[in-house]
């Protein structure tokens, strides 16, 4: 056992000790929190408007639509048949110390005829990257982690735009098991933009496509601490005139989350007003017409708060709009609270420690056949023999 337990010890007491007082001055405020809401709500939309222009755009905030502040929706009828799509991947990164380079994107995906009878149609596409034009990124560096992890939120896409357009004309919604900001798009940038461009315009392409077939599509984010819309309670405020970063970063709300808000605000299937992306990202979505809005759902379960992610043409779409709510409603029924579609779809593209060690015996017997050493690196080798609970002595 290379941890020390009983030296952590006191430190895993300190931490205990930490966050039950840091969970008793978060309780002590959220009183204020909600306070707070009440009266943003109370102001007008040009008046939230001009407060958001005056912060700038760097400001991490919601943006209201249309929706009241306080609006409440409920749970909107299920239709008889809905289409469900579910998308989720996999990877293993490029391992300098292994016997050769390459790096792995393995896709899964569901397709579920609600009320049809029929049984699921699943799939598991992994896909092999080797090639030394694809290994190495623009900088002449290996690929990034980010860049692959774009690449596999690029063919989830891709593949829910595949299966939307083979039910095209039915009501269809399409869930990723994410945010749809592309999560690349708002990390990467200095020497891999070019990649990133590239992907973000493939990605919005994507959206294209599944926008073209009528069907929906959704975010489903389990679990938020994000707080865009706390960030709104703080702005609306304070008088317009005394907005700068100074009075933006002295926000009396830091630590509560949008999760905590909706918490008090929502009954079991009810779902939030909607609310716009602040994200400078969100703007390249918006030019290309699927600008990233966001609402709060309850999905049946005590405290199971989501954040549900849509395009605004899936917004501005009533019985779009519906589908969502109802449909992700229905799919959180049997897995206490979180979609169905999204579980099955991880179960098939999750890539296990078994799973990565009989890819690794293939790769040794093809670099063997064809006459080349499949040993890797003396450190890969060390790690090994020290990871397990044996101990090698001199």
């Amino acid at each position: 056992m290379s941890l020390n337990l009983p030296q952590v010890l006191p430190q895993v007491e300190k931490l205990g000790k930490a966050a039950a007082d840091r969970a008793a001055d978060l309780k002590a405020r959220i009183p204020r929190m909600l306070q707070a809401f009440e009266e943003a709500g109370r102001e007008s939309l040009q008046e939230l408007t001009d407060k958001i222009s005056r912060a700038g755009d760097r400001w991490p905030g919601a943006i209201p639509t249309q929706e009241p502040l306080h609006a409440v929706y409920p749970a909107p009828a299920h239709p008889p048949r809905l289409n469900i799509l579910g998308a989720d991947g996999s990877q293993i990164h490029p391992d300098r110390h292994s016997a050769a380079l390459y790096y792995l994107i393995n896709l899964g995906s569901i397709l579920v005829a609600h009320g049809s009878g029929q049984a699921p149609q699943t799939a598991s596409q992994p896909r092999l990257v080797f090639e030394e034009s694809d290994l190495y990124g623009d900088n002449e560096g290996l690929i990034p982690s980010a860049l692959i992890d774009g690449q596999r939120d690029v063919a989830e896409m891709a593949e829910l735009a595949r299966l939307a357009e083979t039910v095209a004309g039915h009501p269809t919604l399409a869930l990723l098991d994410n945010g749809l900001l592309l999560w690349l798009a708002l990390q990467e940038a200095g020497h891999n933009r070019r990649q990133v461009e590239r992907l973000l315009a493939d990605y919005l392409q994507q959206l294209g496509r599944l926008r073209q077939t009528g069907g929906a599509v959704a975010g489903f984010v389990d679990r938020p601490r994000t707080a865009n819309v706390i960030a709104l309670l703080h702005l609306a405020s304070l008088p317009r005139e005394r907005i700068d970063e100074e009075t933006l970063r002295a926000n009396p709300f830091r630590g509560l989350t949008d999760r905590t808000l909706f918490t008090d605000r929502l009954a079991s299937g009810e779902r939030s007003a909607r609310f716009t992306n602040a994200s400078p990202v969100n703007q390249r979505f918006r030019d290309a017409g699927h600008a990233i809005q966001f609402f709060y759902l309850h999905c049946g379960q005590a405290g199971q708060i989501a954040r549900v992610e849509i395009p605004e043409w899936v917004g501005d779409s009533p019985t779009l709009l519906d589908l969502v709510h109802a449909g992700i409603l229905e799919q959180c029924r049997t897995p206490e609270g979180f979609p169905y579609p999204l579980v099955r779809a991880h179960e098939l593209a999750v890539v296990t420690q078994i799973d990565r060690q009989a890819l690794d015996q293939m790769l040794a017997e093809s670099l063997l056949r064809h006459g080349l050493p499949a040993s890797p690196s003396q450190k890969s080798v060390t790690k090994h023999w020290t990871s397990g609970r044996r101990h090698h002595r001199l």
